[in-house]
Parts: C-alpha cells; sequence; structure tokens
C-alpha cells in the first residue's frame, strides 16, 4: 500500500523514488456487476501499480471489500472492543478536475456508521465529499475542504431522497476550475464557485484545486469523540448489522 501514490510518502522512504509513479486520470467506468478479470477491483495485496488491472482498491487488511451480489460492497465488521472496522476503496488514478459519478447505496443502517464518497488529496488537504450518517437516511451531506481547514458549517444536505440505505441513487460531483457541483438523481441541489471561497484575510481563494483521488469509505463514527458522535447519530446499534454499503459502477469523465 505504501508504494502505491495515494499512501506514499518521499520524503519519510528510504529514497525519493520509492513512490510509484501516479497514474493521471484517463475516462473510465468500472462498471462492479462484471468478473474480477475485468480489472475494476483489487485488493491492494495483489495490486502492483497497474490501474489497468485495478482501477480500485482495497487499501487495508483484513479488506471488509469484495465484489458480491454484482456490486462491490464495502462492510462494517464490529470488533472484540465493540468498535467497527471498515473499509477504504480507492481509485487508483488522480484526478484534477472532471466528473464522477457513483450509482450506490449507503451502508448507515444505524446511527454511528458513516457511508462516504469523496474526491481528496491526503497530502494537502483538498476535499469535496458526500457523507450519508444513519441518523439521516433521506438525505446525503455535501462538502468540500481547502488545505485541511476543517469547516464544519460549509455542509449543505441534498434534497429528500428515498431511503438511501435500502435504494440506489446516482451521485455526482461536477469539478471544474471554476466552481463544484453536487448532483443527485440528475438534480443539481449545490454549487460552490471559486469565486465564493476567497478570504480576504490571507489572500487566498480557499478552493479545492489540488490532485485527487475517488474514494468510498465506511467508518465507525459513533465511536469517536463526542462531536463526531453526536454527528454521525450517536453509538452503533450492532443489532441491526449488516452495515454495507454497496457500488454498483463508478465512472470518471
Amino acid at each position: 500500500m505504501y508504494c502505491a501514490p495515494f499512501s506514499c510518502e518521499p520524503g519519510n522512504s528510504l529514497s525519493a523514488d520509492s513512490c510509484w509513479n501516479t497514474a493521471h486520470c484517463v475516462d473510465h467506468t468500472a462498471d462492479f456487476a462484471l468478473p474480477p478479470t475485468s480489472g475494476n477491483f483489487a485488493q491492494i495485496a495483489d495490486y502492483k501499480g497497474n490501474p489497468e488491472q485495478g482501477k480500485y482498491v482495497s487499501k487495508f487488511e483484513p479488506s471488509n471489500a469484495k465484489l458480491s451480489n454484482s456490486q462491490l460492497e464495502l462492510t462494517l465488521v464490529k470488533q472484540p472492543d465493540n468498535k467497527g472496522f471498515g473499509a477504504v476503496v480507492t481509485g487508483t488514478r488522480a484526478i484534477q478536475y472532471g466528473t464522477v459519478t457513483a450509482v450506490m447505496r449507503s451502508a448507515s443502517t444505524s446511527g454511528g456508521v458513516v457511508s462516504s464518497m469523496i474526491v481528496r488529496n491526503d497530502v494537502k488537504g483538498d476535499e469535496i465529499d458526500y457523507e450519508f450518517v444513519g441518523s439521516e437516511r433521506g438525505t446525503v451531506q455535501s462538502n468540500y475542504y481547502w488545505n485541511n481547514e476543517l469547516d464544519y458549517t460549509k455542509m449543505v444536505r441534498s434534497q429528500a431522497l428515498p431511503d438511501t440505505t435500502q435504494n440506489y441513487h446516482t451521485y455526482q460531483i461536477v469539478w471544474t476550475p471554476d466552481s463544484i457541483t453536487w448532483i443527485v438523481n440528475d438534480q443539481a441541489f449545490r454549487t460552490v464557485k471559486r469565486t465564493d471561497t476567497w478570504d480576504p484575510s490571507t489572500g487566498v481563494f480557499k478552493y479545492p484545486e489540488a490532485e485527487s483521488y475517488v474514494s468510498f469509505s465506511v467508518w465507525d463514527g459513533g465511536s469517536g469523540e463526542k462531536g463526531t458522535s453526536d454527528w454521525a447519530g450517536g453509538p452503533i446499534n450492532w443489532a441491526a448489522a449488516p452495515f454495507v454499503m454497496g457500488i454498483k459502477s463508478v465512472t470518471v469523465d
């Protein structure tokens, strides 16, 4: 995992060329109903740096992500300490601007279970996201961050949606040098313009623009600090398990 450019840190490696070269974006669709030999998904232990052999990879071991039921499934699993261990799946090509489209349903059938669709640069901290929390199954939350400044006050909810844990919806992020638009089922509910992010106190536009990776995750927000737990909907009700996020396809233009 630490050779791959989405995780590698050259400054903390044995040499500056320890990291694999960054694979840059090409238009693609990952249809997770296709067999494993299609190259749409790979476990990180099997990935050798060729994005054509793994458009998306599970970052952690043991892996709670797999192809099943004609989709990519990410599962949150209960640990002996009653906390959840989830999954993160990331695209292996970096993008800088474009349209990301995912057909999916969230795993957040209990408070505390958080499901996410994210475009992020982990080094710089630029991020554009969708977040699903178990206390709000009828909407999805949108947000963006610049340079790891976690301003939660900028969160905006989508329009009302049929239960996001039981129904598949089409989620899009349209990211250009000038604006970001969040779209669900072909209905745009939010646009942020770069010009609106100007901070006169620092003289910069606080607008995500760093080359980033598309990722999906399910994680235990209920066992976090109080602010995180309250946002996520409190401790997880494990009687409501299993918590399975299902992604049918991802398209990047």
